[in-house]
C-alpha cells in the first residue's frame, strides 16, 4: 500500500517531500544550537523550478546542504546565504554603538533576554525587520536587538577602525563626559570591557570616539591600551584580583555586563579581560578544558578553575549544566546566582557560614582552562570577530 501511495506522489511533491527531510537532518546534525547558529532555510518552488532559499550562520550545514544537493537534487538552486568567516560578505559589518546591549530571543523588548552586547564590540547584523535587527556577536551567540544600538560600518570604515588607537574601560563602571572635566555634562555610562577609539589626551583625561562619530572624555587612569587585553597573557592571580571586582554587582538573568550579570557572563568577562573568548553559556563552558574532578572538594583545585552544577547524566537521563562559578582558592569560591540574587563568594568547606547545603549534591564537574589546549575556547586576538577589529600593529 505504501508503494501504491508514494507512486501516486507526483513527483513536484516527492522533491518537496525529500528537500524537507533533507533540511530536517542537516539542521539536526550540523546546526543543532540555535543559540549561536541561524538557521532560516526553507523550500520554494516556482513552475516546476526548485530552490533553496534562506540564511545560515554554520559552514558545515551549508557545505552539508550544497553536497547533498549535487548528489541527490542536482537540479535544484542553492540560494542559502552564508554569514560566516569566508561566507557571503563580511563577517563584521556593525560595531555595538551602547555602553551594554541587550539581545532578545525574539524581535520585542518584552521577549527573553538572551545575552548582552558591550560598546566596540564587532557584530554581524544578519537581517532588520521593523526597527529591530538580528546580530551575531563574537562568541557566535545570536539576538534581536534596536537597530540603533548598533553602528553599521562598511569596509572602509572598518579598516580606518581597525587601525584606530583603541582602549578598553577598565573601571568597572562609569562615565564619559563632554569635557576634560567630571563636572562637565555626561556623554554615556561606560562599563569595564567597553571598546573605544583614542583621538587625544589632555589633563588626565582621554578624549574617545563612538562608533557613530560621538566624542568624550574619560579620566585617562580607567583606560587601558585594546592590545594589552586583546594580547594578555592569562595568568590565575588576575583572574581572582578580576573577578573580585565584580563582588556585588546584582544578578540577571542573560547579563554579561557590570549593570547585572548571570553565572557565565561573570565567568566571560572575567576572562575576556584576562585575554580569552569563552564560550557564552555555563553547558558550553563545561564542555571545554580539562576535566579536574566530579566531587565537589578543594584537592587539586586552582584560582580560575570552573566549578559547574546542575546534573550529573544518568542512564536515564543526559547531563544539564545549569549554574556555573570560578575557584578563587582556599575553599572558595565566587559566582552571581539566584542565591542571593548578587555576585557572591561561597565555601566549599560546610563548617563556614557562606557554605551552600545543596551546592554539593548538585556539583557536576571542576574544569580547568589555563595552560590546556583551545578546544572550543580561544584568546581573543584569535577570534573570528576580533581579528576584524585588530590592526597588525597592536
Amino acid at each position: 500500500m505504501l508503494l501504491l501511495v508514494f507512486s501516486c506522489t507526483s513527483p513536484a511533491r516527492r522533491t518537496i517531500t525529500g528537500l524537507n527531510a533533507l533540511l530536517l537532518t542537516a539542521h539536526q546534525q550540523s546546526a543543532p544550537d540555535d543559540r549561536i547558529e541561524l538557521w532560516d532555510v526553507s523550500v520554494h518552488s516556482d513552475s516546476g523550478h526548485f530552490q533553496l532559499i534562506g540564511n545560515l550562520t554554520s559552514r558545515e550545514a551549508f557545505d552539508a546542504l550544497e553536497e547533498a544537493l549535487d548528489q541527490q537534487f542536482p537540479e535544484v538552486e542553492n540560494r542559502i546565504i552564508l554569514h560566516s568567516e569566508g561566507g557571503d560578505g563580511p563577517l563584521v559589518n556593525a560595531l555595538v554603538n551602547n555602553s551594554v546591549i541587550h539581545l532578545r530571543r525574539e524581535p520585542s523588548s518584552t521577549k527573553e533576554l538572551v545575552t548582552q552586547a558591550l560598546l566596540g564590540t564587532p557584530v554581524r547584523i544578519l537581517k532588520t525587520e521593523g526597527g529591530k535587527s538580528l546580530i551575531q556577536v563574537p562568541d557566535k551567540y545570536i539576538g534581536w536587538v534596536n537597530t540603533e544600538e548598533v553602528h553599521a560600518v562598511d569596509e572602509e570604515e572598518l579598516a580606518v577602525y581597525r587601525d584606530a588607537e583603541k582602549v578598553i574601560f577598565a573601571a568597572q563602571y562609569g562615565l564619559s563626559y563632554s569635557e576634560p572635566d567630571v563636572e562637565s555634562m555626561p556623554v554615556t555610562d561606560l562599563v569595564i570591557g567597553n571598546i573605544l577609539r583614542k583621538v587625544t589626551e589632555e589633563s588626565g583625561f582621554s578624549q574617545v570616539l563612538y562608533p557613530d562619530g560621538r566624542l568624550g572624555w574619560v579620566k585617562s587612569s580607567e583606560l587601558v591600551p585594546a592590545e594589552e587585553i586583546f594580547f594578555k597573557s592569562t595568568l590565575k592571580e588576575n583572574l581572582v584580583l578580576t573577578a573580585l571586582r565584580f563582588h556585588g554587582i546584582p544578578y540577571l538573568w542573560g547579563g554579561t555586563s557590570s549593570k547585572n550579570i548571570d553565572c557565565s557572563g561573570l565567568v566571560c568577562n572575567v576572562y575576556f579581560m584576562n585575554g580569552i573568548l569563552l564560550p557564552r553559556d555555563a553547558d558550553m563552558q563545561a564542555l571545554i578544558g580539562k576535566e579536574l574532578s566530579t566531587s565537589m572538594a578543594p584537592d587539586g583545585l586552582e584560582a580560575g578553575d570552573l566549578l559547574f552544577f546542575g546534573r550529573k547524566a544518568t542512564e536515564d537521563e543526559e547531563e544539564n549544566v545549569s549554574h556555573v562559578a570560578m575557584y578563587i582558592g582556599e575553599g572558595e569560591y565566587i559566582h552571581s546566582a539566584g542565591y542571593r540574587e548578587r555576585v557572591s563568594i561561597n565555601s566549599m568547606d560546610s563548617t563556614k557560614n557562606n557554605f551552600i547545603e545543596r551546592y554539593p549534591e548538585i556539583f557536576v564537574r571542576a574544569v580547568r582552562i589555563l595552560g590546556e589546549e583551545y578546544n572550543g575556547f580561544r584568546p581573543i586576538a584569535e577570534n573570528a570577530f576580533y581579528k576584524e577589529i585588530i590592526s597588525s600593529t597592536e
